[in-house]
């Protein structure tokens, strides 16, 4: 049985340090010379998106899904805290502009069915098209000069009228402070429940939905703004 509350603070998850291929629960290494992009949207993973272990929950039970997750950098880009709490009750992610940072990303390329699903899990983000921008794959994988994205709807944690960066997730360049998530979370503990024991925040948020909505309620009244370019698509 997991343990819900480790699992919260465990977010983004493991996340492979290369390509994947995705499919039927598991995962294996990317053969780049065997990638089909054929009738694939190219769908860019900020956060827990990256991580096999998360897709393997999201598609359960949806057998004959496959994606392809190629890993690059995406470039003059962040992963930030977005200034939400998620069901689970981690802090979770949205890209930001940084000029001059070099962000690890993946491109998961998803068919029409697994496209939709994604859209189903993914509550308070929008899904929109970015471009121009500029992604350079690994191996043979190109570079991409647009893709589509999850963004948050409320806009980014603020942490002292600054962005924080998620310290899992690998960056050159990076101007904004770096933090794990059991920081962000303290962070969202002492603003709206100060003092508390942070397990007994976290567990808050798990048994009592309405209080983890407001709660996050309140961590988005002073969220910056996401600053870049995007056409939205579909907000969830």
């Amino acid at each position: 049985m997991i343990d819900r509350i480790a699992h919260a603070k465990s977010y983004p998850f493991p996340i492979p340090s290369h390509g994947y291929l995705f499919a039927q629960g598991t995962w294996r290494p990317l053969d780049g010379a065997h990638i089909d992009r054929t009738g694939c949207t190219p769908v860019l993973a900020a956060g827990s998106n990256q991580s096999p272990e998360q897709l393997a929950r999201k598609y359960q039970g949806h057998d004959g899904v496959e994606i392809a997750a190629e890993r690059g950098v995406l470039r003059d880009f962040d992963v930030v805290y977005a200034a939400h709490l998620s069901g689970y009750s981690s802090v979770p992610a949205t890209f930001q502009a940084s000029p001059g940072t070099a962000v690890t990303v993946f491109v998961l390329w998803l068919d029409d069915r697994a496209l939709r699903r994604m859209h189903e899990t993914e509550g308070n983000y929008t899904y929109d098209a970015l471009a121009p921008i500029r992604v350079e794959l690994e191996g043979a994988g190109g570079t991409l000069a647009s893709a589509f994205a999850y963004s948050s709807r409320v806009g980014c944690l603020n942490i002292g009228g600054a962005c924080a960066a998620l310290a899992a997730i690998p960056a050159t360049g990076r101007r904004f402070a770096a933090l794990s998530e059991e920081t962000a979370l303290t962070h969202a503990r002492d603003r709206l429940a100060l003092g508390m024991a942070l397990d007994d925040f976290i567990a808050g948020n798990l048994a009592d939905n309405t209080l983890r909505l407001a709660r996050s309620k309140a961590l988005g009244a002073d969220a910056l703004p996401l600053a870049f370019p995007r056409t939205t698509i579909a907000a969830f």
